[in-house]
């Protein structure tokens, strides 16, 4: 299930930051921050995946520079207290690839630049696994200027751009969330996935859901090491409750289909045994009665039975039967499939229940820190690897009940290997409808050379 993240931040002088250091950061470059002469280098940083910068039309080449671009900010921006640039932080559903994730990335910050002029250095990153980071989380830094580009001169404009000021910012990033909302829709549905997401709030929604509190930095940091903290477990308990409310209607869902598939079963079975209870009336009353008189009472026995006897099932031809033949060896097949994924799903909860109890083991005071921290690593890559197999089954299984059973050639060789008189029977009808489907092309240009002759005449 995709889901939703869009934060924006502010990058602040008055914070102690510094827009160079910020941009060589993200991309994972070495820049030259020249307002505190330093040398920002972030070469060695991996999980880089993509880095591009985007700017209005008629921009100064220069500014297309990242080194240059955000050295001119430091130098535009003279306040002690000025906001350097804006970032927005966005997650991409885990469902897009990176080919799919850098398009969406190049609409979010085309349309950036569209509407408010400004130069965008953009960075998608990949999620650190090793440090144990969600497999999941890809996602992206995008860094904006808060001048918009004057397009005669190309630099920056003399006033910054209001869109964001105390005024309109709410407004501008509301506009915002739902913008990157709609866009992570149709890139999830051009990429063929049904899933959707939605940027309001679940109050907003009003789905019953119950909204989790922001961990920070120091919490993300400490669960990330096998650390407990209240609001983590907090966290735990409504992602947990939230995923039961919204597995109820695959839960009903499965219930009425269950009840429907006893009630035919019952109808069924109701049927079978009424034409049982037929067979054996009619058996029971093909017996005379009386010893003494049998010719005299086999007649008018014969006629009462007779409108019973005719209670016959429709009689299936043998392409018919050996279809359902086919058919039922298909199912019993693609059973022991569906059997064969919850037997391995049952190891996976046997598997993650051991696992989950390995990572509760204390962080030890003294010695064995780093053993205790790559141990804890390793447990939350193996729960992630057993929740990821669960679900794949879990879809699996879902896609095969849907579905009817292919018939493959495996099938249709055994049933003519087991019924041999079927078979022979059931290509005999088919080589009667063939001559008879001949016959009627035959017939077909006879029939249009006299229908022309009539319109000749």
């Amino acid at each position: 299930m995709a889901i939703y993240h869009f934060s924006v931040k502010t990058i602040s002088r008055s914070a102690g930051r510094s827009a160079v250091a910020c941009s060589a950061y993200r991309s994972g470059e070495k820049l030259i921050d020249e307002r505190q002469g330093k040398e920002q280098d972030y070469t060695r940083k991996t999980g880089i995946e993509f880095t591009k910068i985007y700017a209005p039309e008629n921009t100064n080449p220069e500014l297309l520079d990242r080194n240059q671009l955000w050295n001119t900010v430091e130098k535009v921006e003279r306040r002690k207290d000025a906001n350097l640039a804006r970032e927005f932080e966005i997650a991409f559903p885990h469902e897009l690839n990176a080919e799919q994730r850098q398009e969406m990335l190049n609409e979010l910050c085309q349309e950036l630049v569209k509407r408010h002029g400004v130069i965008v250095d953009a960075a998608i990153h990949a999620p650190h696994t090793q440090s144990g980071s969600d497999e999941r989380n890809y996602h992206a830094h995008i860094m904006f200027t808060g001048r918009q580009i004057d397009l005669e001169t190309g630099d920056f404009a003399k006033k910054r751009n209001r869109d964001f000021n105390k005024e309109n910012s709410s407004q501008t990033v509301n506009q915002w969330r739902e913008t990157f909302a709609d866009l992570t829709n149709q890139h999830l549905a051009r990429a063929g996935h049904l899933s959707k997401v939605d940027h309001r709030s679940y109050a907003d929604q009003d789905n019953g859901l119950q909204a989790t509190i922001h961990e920070g930095s120091k919490v993300t940091q400490l669960r990330r090491q096998g650390i407990d903290t209240e609001i983590s477990l907090k966290n735990d308990l409504i992602k947990e409750q939230n995923t039961e409310k919204q597995h109820f209607p695959e839960i009903l869902k499965g219930l009425e289909q269950e009840i429907r598939l006893t009630e035919s079963q019952i109808d069924k079975y109701k049927l079978d045994m009424s034409l049982e209870t037929i067979k054996r009336l009619s058996s029971t009353m093909e017996t005379p009665k009386q010893a003494e008189t049998p010719k005299q009472q086999e007649k008018p026995l014969e006629r009462k039975i007779e409108p019973s006897t005719r209670i016959e099932k429709p009689k299936l031809s043998a392409t018919q039967q050996f279809n359902l033949l086919t058919e039922q060896l298909a199912r019993q097949k693609q059973q022991k499939v569906i059997d064969k994924l919850r037997s391995e799903m049952t190891e996976l909860k046997s598997d993650y229940a051991k696992q989950t109890e390995l990572s509760k083991k204390p962080k030890p005071m003294f010695f064995g820190k780093l053993k205790w921290e790559q141990e804890q690593a390793e447990t939350r890559g193996n729960l992630n690897n057993i929740k990821r197999r669960f679900d794949t089954n879990k879809t699996k299984i879902s896609h095969l009940e849907e579905q009817k059973p292919y018939v493959s050639h495996d099938e249709y060789k055994a049933v003519a290997e087991k019924h041999p008189a079927l078979h022979r029977e059931m290509l005999k009808e088919k080589e009667q409808q063939e001559q008879i489907r001949q016959r009627q092309r035959n017939l077909e240009p006879t029939r249009s050379r006299t229908a022309s002759k009539d319109r000749e005449r």
